[in-house]
C-alpha cells in the first residue's frame, strides 16, 4: 500500500466517516473519487499472482458463464493472457491469503463490528462482470486499476436479504425502481448497501478492471434473537420440558393444545421481562466489541473530488459524493 490505513477514515479522506454511518450505511449508496488511492498499489496483478498461487481452489476463471478448464495459471503472464482472452478472475475470502489484506478487513470488521469477505477482480478491458444480482452483505468497491460503470437500484422485490434468504431466482424483472449509475476509475470507492441491486462493466481503456470488493456482514435484529438464548437459557420457563400427547383421542389433543398456548403465554412474559432490562443494551452491545469511537467531524463541511452519476435514461447528471436519493 503506498500509505498505511490506520482506520476506516483514510479511507473516507475528508468526508466524516461518522457522517457516512448517519446518512448512508444500510441506506443509500455513496461514492467518492481517489479516497480509495491508499490502496490503488495493493490491488495490481502481482497480488493476483499471489492470491492465485496461495490457493489456486480459491480463484474462479470465468467468460460468458462458463469456467476456465485449461491448465492452472501460475505466473501473472498466464493471468494477463487469460484477461486478453476475455476471462474475468474472480478471488473469493482474498484476505484468508493475503497479510496485508487480512489488515484490511481487519480495518473494517472493527468499525462496523461484523464478518468480513475480500473479493478480487479482475475484469477484461470491455466486458461485463455478474449480471444484476443483490448481496446480503454491505459491499466497499475500491476500484485500483481500470474503469468500471456500475448500475444499481434500490431492491423493493427482497428488501433487507439475509444469507440464507437469498433465492436461486432473485426475479430482477420485477423491480420497478429507477436506475442509478457511476463511473468508477482507479482510486475510487463506492459503497453498496446489503440488497441493493447491481452489476457492472469495466470500460474499453486497454487494461483490465481490478478492484476489490469488501464485504461486511452486517448485524442484523436476528442477532439479537440468538443473543438472548443465552439469557433464556438461565430461565426456568425455557428449560422446561414440553408436553407429549398423551393419546390419540381427539380430547388429548385439545388439551395438549390448551396447555401449549398457556406455556406460550408463560415464555411471552418471561421474554417481555428479558427485554425490559436495563442492562440488556449495554450487554449486547458489549457482545460485539466494543465500536472506536467516531471522529467529531459533524461540523466541518469539506470538499471532495466529485464522481459522475448519470440518470438511467442519460437526461442529467449529479456531481458530488452522494447518488440520487431513490424512492422510499
Amino acid at each position: 500500500m503506498t500509505q498505511e490505513v490506520m482506520d476506516l477514515q483514510t479511507l473516507f479522506g475528508e468526508f466524516p466517516l461518522s457522517r457516512f454511518i448517519a446518512d448512508h450505511m444500510h441506506r443509500l449508496p455513496f461514492a467518492i473519487a481517489s479516497s480509495a488511492r491508499c490502496v490503488q498499489e495493493l490491488g495490481n496483478w502481482d497480488l493476483l499472482s499471489d492470491l492465485v498461487n496461495a490457493d489456486p481452489a480459491a480463484a474462479i476463471i470465468i467468460r460468458n458463464g462458463c469456467r476456465y478448464d485449461g491448465p492452472a495459471p501460475t505466473t501473472i503472464s498466464d493471468l494477463m493472457d487469460l484477461s486478453g482472452k476475455g476471462y474475468t478472475l474472480y478471488i473469493r475470502h482474498a484476505e484468508r491469503l493475503h497479510h496485508q489484506l487480512a489488515d484490511l478487513a481487519s480495518v473494517f470488521e472493527a468499525t462496523f463490528l461484523g464478518p468480513v469477505d475480500i473479493q478480487a477482480f479482475a475484469t477484461p478491458s470491455g466486458s461485463r462482470g455478474f449480471p444484476w444480482h443483490y448481496d446480503a452483505e454491505d459491499v466497499f468497491i475500491l476500484q485500483t486499476t481500470g474503469a468500471k460503470e456500475y448500475s444499481l437500484r434500490k431492491n423493493t422485490v427482497n428488501p433487507w436479504p439475509l444469507e440464507e434468504t437469498l433465492p436461486a431466482d432473485m426475479r430482477y424483472e420485477r423491480e420497478l425502481m429507477p436506475l442509478m449509475r457511476v463511473l468508477l476509475r482507479a482510486g475510487d470507492m463506492l459503497y453498496i448497501p446489503s440488497g441493493y441491486w447491481h452489476k457492472a462493466e469495466a470500460l474499453e481503456t486497454g487494461e483490465a478492471a481490478i478492484s476489490l470488493a469488501v464485504g461486511v456482514m452486517s448485524r442484523s435484529a436476528i442477532d439479537v434473537y440468538e443473543f438472548l438464548r443465552s439469557r433464556l437459557v438461565q430461565s426456568l420457563v425455557w428449560r422446561q420440558r414440553l408436553p407429549l400427547l398423551s393419546s390419540p383421542e381427539p380430547e388429548a389433543r385439545m388439551q395438549l393444545e390448551e396447555t401449549f398456548h398457556h406455556l406460550l403465554r408463560q415464555l411471552q412474559d418471561d421474554l417481555a421481562r428479558t427485554l425490559a432490562d436495563p442492562g440488556l443494551v449495554k450487554d449486547f452491545l458489549d457482545h460485539f466489541a466494543g465500536r472506536p469511537d467516531l471522529r467529531d467531524d459533524s461540523a466541518s463541511n469539506p470538499t471532495t473530488a466529485a464522481i459522475v452519476i448519470t440518470a438511467a435514461d442519460g437526461s442529467g447528471t449529479a456531481s458530488g459524493v452522494t447518488l440520487p436519493t431513490p424512492a422510499p
